[in-house]
């Protein structure tokens, strides 16, 4: 199990409740479209880009920007915003002398707050078109996209539990399994090549 004296039951009860409140219909879709819109702008801000509108209504948001690449339209895809709030105030909590169950709050808190992000893609993804894709193109976006996802969870988790999670462990796992499927996929054309002749 992750952490130690059942600290990771603490994160997986946060995402547990959010998974639960969002199965049940529960009304997050609006925080979800400001996070994802206000992503947008910070990322066009950090790129030394200009806001120009900022406008969330319900369930639809948009952002008009000087510019944009690929950078700012995947952002809100593989930054979760909530978490990374969660963790400042955690931090400001901490040196504002937080009180002994303040890591079991921060835990739960995370687990949520992850869980809210990936749930929330999935979604917006796999029921809406994202002209947000498009700027890089879905194939390659989509594979991006699940990479950072991947490895923003990875980095989250070393970060929360740095004593049970290996980053070297992920990437030799990651190398076999790269390893294995393409030295499969070669093997299936080869196969198939031979097989045409």
């Amino acid at each position: 199990a992750i952490g130690a004296h059942g600290e990771a039951s603490w994160f997986v009860g946060g995402a547990a409740v959010l998974s639960l409140a969002y199965l049940a219909g529960a009304g997050l879709r609006p925080l979800y479209v400001f996070a994802h819109e206000l992503t947008h702008a910070l990322a066009a801000w950090a790129g030394g880009g200009k806001v120009y509108a900022f406008v969330v209504k319900g369930d639809s948001g948009r952002v008009d920007l000087s510019h944009a690449g690929p950078f700012v339209a995947l952002a809100p895809y593989w930054v979760p915003l909530y978490a990374l709030a969660c963790a400042a105030a955690y931090r400001a909590w901490m040196w504002y002398g937080a009180p002994p169950w303040s890591r079991q709050a921060f835990l739960a808190a995370m687990g949520a707050a992850l869980a809210f992000h990936l749930l929330h893609t999935a979604r917006s993804l796999w029921q809406t078109h994202q002209s947000d894709l498009d700027e890089a193109g879905p194939a390659l976006s989509l594979c991006l996209i699940s990479l950072l996802n991947a490895a923003v969870l990875l980095g989250a988790l070393k970060c929360l539990f740095p004593e049970r999670v290996s980053l070297g462990e992920a990437l030799t796992s990651v190398t076999a399994a790269t390893r294995a499927f393409w030295g499969g996929a070669a093997a299936l054309v080869r196969s198939a090549l031979a097989a045409a002749r």
